[in-house]
C-alpha cells in the first residue's frame, strides 16, 4: 500500500485515476494549501472472526426473538 499527497484542485481533476488508486489498495492524502484535510482509504472487508461475531449475535437475537416480544409502543 502506498500513501500520495495530492492537492483538492488536482485530486478533483484526477478523480478518477485517484479512485482507482484507491481501489487497488494506496491511500491518499487530500491537501488544501499544503495542509492535509482529508485520507481516502479502501474500505477493509470484515474479517472471519468479525463475522463469526456477527453471525453469533444474530443466531442469539433470533433464539430470542426479540423483537416480536417487545410491547407495541416500545419503540415509540
Amino acid at each position: 500500500m502506498y500513501r500520495q499527497e495530492i492537492n483538492i484542485t488536482s485530486f478533483q481533476k484526477y478523480l478518477p485515476k485517484m479512485l482507482d488508486l484507491v481501489i487497488n489498495g494506496d491511500e491518499i492524502i487530500i491537501t488544501k494549501s499544503n495542509v492535509p484535510i482529508a485520507k481516502i482509504t479502501p474500505i477493509q472487508a470484515p474479517t472471519f472472526s468479525t463475522k463469526v461475531q456477527i453471525d453469533k449475535v444474530h443466531a442469539i437475537r433470533n433464539k430470542m426473538n426479540i423483537d416480536s416480544n417487545a410491547p407495541e409502543n416500545w419503540f415509540g
